[in-house]
């Protein structure tokens, strides 16, 4: 009886924890909404989540430059913001897309989600970029709820299996970055779901859609065949159901290369040898594991690696024909194979999204029990990767302190010769290339006095000084290790400069490509009214 009644309480126990995993997934969208928040900008609203580089101000659509968004320093941004440019205009009409998009023909398949945008933001230019920034939030959150048909609520299994998709470094870059990878995947799960409940009709139709958000999806309709029956005219009900999913696409593709032409690049560069790809990305993950100084970018290409080749090999040994899920992740894990270093480089790369369907069946399909969860586990470590891609943009290293009226009337912004703003341990800096501005606009209608506060470091020895127009305000000798500067000025109404100037030239700093000469970080400017002529 004592061991009937541990083992009873041992079982109750357990079932006592697994009531708890409702709350856990609640608690995981309540932090995923959280860390959504903290791109809000007042001014841009969500934009920050498209990633616009500087690099394309040149070249972006006239209707874009005047919406107020979110601009990333020294850097070309990421695919989003050409869907964003897409967004604006999904008919493909306004000629100055040509431009905008790099390799237009090949970007402009993907226009589901583009349309999606423009629908939800009615036609406005600035709630289509919003629309689009949000896009993949919205898609994240139906995405949670459509895989509790596989991973209800019910034990801490399902749980690690629906965390391994929903905090995946692909969904996580997908949001990020606001691509077509998460809310593709959303309509390939929906598609399953229908399928599975007997609706091939709405599965071909959502499948269908999906093709038209991103071309890989249609791989997908190996979900739909039905291996039990060989009969040419099973044989024959396929084939057309795989054409009537692909014909959206297909003739949306026609009419794009009847618009722009062929592409430059038809995306076959992202295909090479059998193996040869990912032979090549574990050589890059063994280097950053032996050499790469930050153990966390390590350990992320590795882990992501690691999960990616278990799902491949699992799928590939544990053949079942006869389920759906099985036979998708066959095909995803097919195209694993062929897929060459465009999709494998960088940290930890692209396949963690373009995978994302055979993340998914392997999550799926991978038997229930204990002895399968060092395994499933294993299968979900590119999750060790999320966090580093998806973080806030950093804070500005300025900081206004002033009483409201005179806070509305003061901006500062930085000008030439500043890198993009960083953060870390509580800092907030920028580096300097050895000249740097910062532009004072004054909108009051006398002169403001300014006490300047923070830290200033060099990459060596060097004299520093700080300039109000031809009046020196600061100057001292720097060294690796910051020090403090502080000083006073009184701007005039209208807009003022201040400069800061290094008397060493700025030079590389281990293998960053920029040219550094000293940082300032946490530069409080305490500003009020000045009786005091300028």
């Amino acid at each position: 009886m004592r061991l009937r009644t541990q083992k009873a309480g041992g079982t109750a126990g357990r079932r006592g924890l697994g009531s708890l995993v409702p709350f856990a997934m609640a608690v995981c969208v309540a932090v995923f909404l959280w860390g959504v928040s903290l791109f809000y900008s007042p001014k841009t609203g969500f934009t920050s989540l498209i990633s616009i580089g500087d690099i394309l101000d040149a070249t972006k659509v006239t209707a874009l430059r005047k919406i107020p968004h979110h601009v990333y320093q020294d850097s070309a941004g990421y695919d989003g913001a050409y869907y964003a440019q897409l967004a604006l205009y999904p008919t493909l009409d306004n000629p100055e897309l040509k431009q905008a998009i790099d390799n237009l023909p090949y970007r402009a398949r993907r226009i589901l989600f583009c349309w999606t945008a423009w629908l939800l933001g009615l036609g406005q230019p600035a709630w289509i970029v919003q629309a689009h920034s949000l896009l993949n939030v919205i898609c994240w959150l139906g995405l949670a709820v459509v895989l509790l048909r596989w991973f209800p609520p019910t034990n801490w299994n399902n749980f690690l299996r629906w965390f391994g998709i929903m905090f995946s470094h692909g969904v996580g870059t997908s949001v990020r970055h606001s691509l077509v990878d998460a809310p593709s995947l959303l309509l390939v799960a929906v598609a399953m779901a229908w399928m599975e409940r007997g609706s091939r009709r709405r599965a071909g139709a959502v499948l269908a859609l999906a093709g038209l958000g991103k071309e890989t999806s249609v791989l997908a309709v190996a979900g739909l065949f039905d291996p039990t029956s060989r009969s040419w005219r099973n044989l024959a009900r396929f084939a057309l159901t795989a054409l009537a999913i692909v014909f959206p696409l297909l003739a949306w593709m026609a009419y794009v290369r009847f618009k722009f032409g062929p592409a430059e690049d038809p995306g076959l560069g992202n295909f090479t040898l059998p193996f040869f790809g990912l032979a090549e990305k574990w050589a890059e993950a063994v280097q950053a594991f032996l050499e790469e100084e930050d153990p966390w970018v390590a350990w992320g290409v590795v882990s992501a690696t690691l999960a990616v080749t278990v799902q491949l090999l699992f799928i590939a040994v544990g053949r079942r024909w006869t389920e759906p899920w099985w036979r998708v992740g066959a095909m995803f894990a097919l195209m694993t194979v062929f897929l060459s270093t465009p999709v494998w480089e960088g940290f930890p790369g692209a396949f963690t999204r373009v995978l994302l369907p055979m993340s998914l069946a392997f999550n799926v399909i991978v038997p229930r029990g204990r002895r399968w969860l060092p395994l499933l586990v294993a299968g979900n470590l590119s999750v060790l990767s999320t966090y580093r891609e998806v973080g806030p943009p950093a804070e500005e290293f300025i900081r206004v302190q002033a009483e409201p009226q005179v806070a509305k009337a003061l901006t500062v912004t930085p000008g030439p010769g500043w890198y993009g703003p960083e953060e870390g341990s509580g800092v907030r800096w920028r580096w300097s290339s050895g000249e740097s501005w910062l532009r004072i606009q004054n909108a009051s209608a006398g002169p403001l006095a300014l006490t300047l506060h923070g830290r200033i470091a060099g990459t060596g020895p060097r004299h520093v000084k700080v300039f109000l127009g031809e009046v020196t305000l600061w100057s001292g000798d720097i060294l690796e290790k910051s020090s403090r500067v502080d000083f006073d000025c009184v701007v005039p109404p209208g807009e003022s400069k201040l400069r800061f100037a290094a008397d060493q030239p700025a030079r590389n700093v281990g293998g960053d490509p920029r040219r550094l000469s000293f940082n300032v970080s946490n530069l409080d400017i305490v500003a009020r009214p000045s009786l005091a002529p300028p």
